[in-house]
């Protein structure tokens, strides 16, 4: 971590090969901030606070993939990688990297490799409950992930948008959706990577430990957006954007939060006893699970709502000699509102509700599957002449917010309500899981490969050229469908049961491309893309019966020993 602060003073002044202006003045600030964790991390342990330190380097080794990603696209592309705080070109001519940038990659790898080794050390003392839930003191509370997570999707929302606005035509920033590849990858990164991290530090029982990887969260985002701001408000021709002040304010209240539970351990323990206990607790998970249930379930119809009115209302406005756009594959949209709003009706009840949240959870992804190809190219045409943004393109852009805000309650409420419950590890043997591995397997090629041989169908896969957000929209369909599959059946034969279905939820409509594309089959055959997707729904359709006969067989069982019991008490003198 020390070689990562210096090597941000270092990588200020890199490049060669062309006019380099001096990053306009803010590399001691890069310095400054890459110093600050390490600085931090050392004084906890010498305070002996192993717990915190260990967290606040798992933080920073999490954010740091992100900025690992992003520092590849400034080597392979200085000026396409558009880092102002970094290096200013100022003329034609190629830029090269020298020994600054090198460092500074290397630090940023030494930092992803320190968080890792931290995350397992962590991991080690968990286990020896070092770092574990008190018998008696101080507790995390249940809200803070609540409070985190508000932060973490400001921070996520400000690092995907353009760092600032620019009239220097060396200089041309770009949101993360029109970046380089390496740069859209770790933009992408950095914004999970920041959520991770404040999940997995909310999510410590004891609040020292929380306070140290909410505090290296913190810093991680500081260390992205703060010089970006600064660069933006000293440098003449760039313009202060909204995006990295969202970051700024969720950096800084990721801070203020750490702040607050730090606060309110000190006073568990000055109060001490079960009067302080609850005082700190808060809500119990129970209600939190229900709370974010419900919010899910609502978010949930909304979203289906508002995907359903966007294909029924014109997507652009558009000059009067200008003809409309055809775009069939938006009509896929219908489908996945039709799915969404019973599953959001379903996962309301309280009885129903907690059975049917997984699949709801993961047929949300469903949305960005079929909307990136429309979306795509509707913004293509959004800057020409006589084209504006129509009812359409906004409510799908919604629908898109809704999708992510709904899929994000959800999850958080199956993390309160497994709090509530006796967890079980469940092996992973037997014919479910057997199906389910298959199944995961067969979903890279159903998601990456085309389902159409032949040019003329669109990206139908994520290999297929153009790569644009058809693409980023199948890789999440791929992500959430291969995570469902794999941890199915280490659930309880029901969650598992859900899981399944959610990914029949999204499986179908991606069959559902080759029928709403141009009215003719095609003539150069199916491609392994629809094989796959074939396969890998039949055996989901196979593994989810399974599941449900174990879940009959695990009621009867319980409802055999529990009257065996029964007869043993009636039965003792």
């Amino acid at each position: 971590m020390t070689l990562d602060g210096a090597s941000a003073g270092a990588g200020a002044g890199s490049g060669a090969g062309a006019p380099v202006g001096p990053a306009f003045g803010v590399w001691p600030l890069l310095a400054v901030l890459s110093v600050v964790p390490a600085v931090v991390a050392v004084m906890l342990l010498l305070v002996r606070q192993r717990g915190p330190a260990l967290a606040l380097i798992a933080s920073l080794g999490v954010v740091a993939i992100g900025q690992v990603l992003l520092n590849v696209q400034l080597l392979l592309d200085p000026i396409g990688a558009a880092r102002a705080e970094l290096v200013a070109p100022l003329g034609l001519g190629q830029l090269r990297p020298e020994l600054g940038a090198w460092l500074l990659l290397a630090g940023q790898l030494l930092t992803v490799i320190g968080g890792l080794a931290a995350a397992r050390e962590a991991g080690a003392l968990r286990g020896e409950r070092s770092m574990d839930e008190p018998a008696i003191g101080p507790r995390t509370p249940p809200g803070a992930m609540v409070a985190g997570v508000g932060c973490a999707v400001l921070a996520g929302f400000g690092v995907l948008t353009a760092p600032y606005a620019s009239s220097d035509p060396w200089l041309v920033p770009r949101s993360v959706l029109d970046s380089p590849a390496w740069s859209s990858a770790g933009g992408f990164a950095l914004a999970v990577g920041i959520a991770l991290a404040v999940v997995l530090a909310c999510s410590a029982p004891d609040p020292r430990v929380a306070v140290g990887g909410l505090v290296g969260a913190s810093i991680g985002v500081l260390g992205v957006v703060v010089p970006k701001v600064a660069v933006a408000a000293l440098a003449d021709p760039l313009r202060i954007t909204v995006g990295p002040v969202l970051a700024t304010l969720g950096g800084l209240g990721l801070a203020a939060l750490a702040a607050w539970v730090g606060h309110r351990g000190r006073r568990d323990l000055v109060f001490g006893g079960a009067a302080g206990l609850d005082r700190l607790a808060g809500p119990p998970a129970s209600v939190l699970a229900v709370r974010c249930r419900l919010a899910g379930a609502g978010l949930a119809v909304l979203t289906g709502g508002a995907t359903i009115a966007a294909v029924l209302t014109d997507p652009l406005r558009l000059a009067a000699d200008l003809p409309h756009p055809q775009l069939p594959t938006r009509w896929l949209l219908v489908a996945a509102g039709a799915a969404l709003v019973p599953l959001g009706v379903a996962t309301s009840p309280r009885r129903l509700g907690p059975a049917v949240r997984p699949a709801l959870a993961v047929a949300l992804v469903v949305v960005p599957t079929v909307a990136g190809e429309p979306l795509g190219e509707l913004l293509g045409v959004l800057l020409l002449d006589g084209v504006d943004g129509g009812p359409g393109l906004w409510l799908l852009l919604l629908a898109l917010a809704l999708a992510g805000a709904s899929a994000l309650a959800l999850v958080l409420a199956g993390g309160f309500e497994r709090d509530e419950i006796d967890m079980v590890q469940t092996p992973y043997e037997g014919p479910v899981a057997a199906a389910s591995a298959a199944a995961a397997v067969l979903a890279v090629p159903a998601f990456w490969l085309p389902l159409v041989d032949g040019a003329g169908w669109g990206p139908t896969g994520v290999l297929q050229p153009p790569f644009g957000l058809a693409s980023w929209g199948l890789l999440a369909g791929f992500a959430v469908t291969a995570g469902a599959l794999l941890i199915a059946p280490r659930c309880r034969p029901g969650q598992a049961v859900a899981l399944f279905g959610g990914v029949v939820v999204v499986l179908v409509p991606r069959l559902g491309r080759l029928a709403v594309a141009a009215g003719q089959l095609p003539s150069d055959g199916l491609g392994e893309g629809t094989w796959a997707t074939g396969l890998c729904l039949l055996l989901v359709l196979v593994a989810a019966p399974i599941a449900l006969r174990a879940r009959r067989n695990l009621v009867l069982s319980s409802v055999a020993e529990s009257g065996a019991d029964r007869e043993r008490e009636e039965v003792r003198p």
